[in-house]
């Protein structure tokens, strides 16, 4: 018994100097969740954010809006339609981005899409996802309705390299209505290769692109009117998503000059636009509206 007492006589010994040496805090009922309230406002003050930095870090999120007017609507060398408003937002944070835009036709039945794109940048490199949308496809033009067959959504991958001086883009469709014409089970793997080149000349910045398909890309048989011997007719036509093999479809020469309107610029651009594959050109005009 002796024994457990000179321990516990021991041990005290050794915790009351520390008690002595450390300073004593009163405690006030609600003084805690007063000071949080406190340090809560004064960070909502300062814009700070309250999601631990460890992990995420706002400052580096970025985001943009802006809404285009063009006075036709030409994608890939593809004749989509005519005056189109096309909106667009993107939401940034380091190499990540996420966008959403689209395009309208000013007409009821003009052709819209709806296009979302997840793509990562690292360096010179650009890799992504797209999920198309498009009027036409589905006979209902239903959004919800996801069917590789008959569904108006497609799906493409993207892998590119940007440097100062040229943009090269790979795209290649992986699932939706992408099918061969004389195989129609068989995927096509639409493939399109785009070369971008932008200089400034004359106080307006420029940009030279070209783009093809190096294959066969999808498509389906359509019944068009055709002038024939015999009169207007109708027949049966391939119609492709790019071309029946390689073939350059888009040529384009676009010149641009940035207003600046204060708290909003408004680029205006002029474009000579051709598809030498279809043996076809358009001259654009269009403008940006970006607060």
């Amino acid at each position: 018994m002796n024994s457990i007492k000179q321990i516990l006589i021991g041990l005290m010994a050794l915790l009351l100097p520390a008690a002595a040496s450390a300073q004593l805090v009163s405690f006030q009922p609600g003084t805690g969740r007063t000071e949080a309230k406190k340090a809560k406002k004064a960070k909502k003050e300062k814009g700070e954010s309250f999601i631990p930095r460890t992990w995420f870090d706002d400052s580096d999120l970025k985001a943009t809006v802006q809404a285009d007017v063009v006075s036709r609507y030409i994608w890939r060398g593809q004749d989509l339609c005519g005056l189109s408003i096309q909106p667009s937002a993107t939401v940034s944070w380091r190499g990540l981005s996420f966008n959403a835009c689209g395009s309208t036709g000013v007409q009821k039945d003009d052709y819209q899409d709806i296009d979302l794109t997840l793509a990562y940048r690292f360096g010179p490199i650009n890799i992504g996802v797209t999920d198309y949308w498009a009027t036409g496809l589905d006979t209902e033009n239903r959004y919800f309705f996801y069917d590789a067959q008959k569904g108006g959504h497609m799906y493409e991958g993207n892998l590119g390299f940007t440097c100062k001086y040229f943009s090269l883009q790979g795209y290649c469709l992986f699932w939706g209505r992408d099918f061969l014409v004389d195989e129609p089970t068989k995927r096509a793997y639409s493939t399109y290769i785009e070369l971008s080149v932008p200089f400034r000349l004359g106080n307006l910045d420029w940009q030279f692109t070209v783009g093809g398909t190096p294959m066969e890309s999808g498509g389906e048989w359509e019944t068009q009117s055709r002038e024939t011997l015999l009169g207007l007719r109708d027949v049966d036509v391939r119609v492709y998503e790019y071309a029946e093999g390689p073939a350059c479809c888009s040529a384009t020469l676009r010149c641009t000059k940035n207003l600046d309107l204060g708290p909003v610029r408004m680029p205006l651009f002029a474009e000579i636009n051709t598809n030498p594959y279809m043996s076809k050109a358009a001259l654009l005009f269009g403008l940006s509206i970006v607060p």
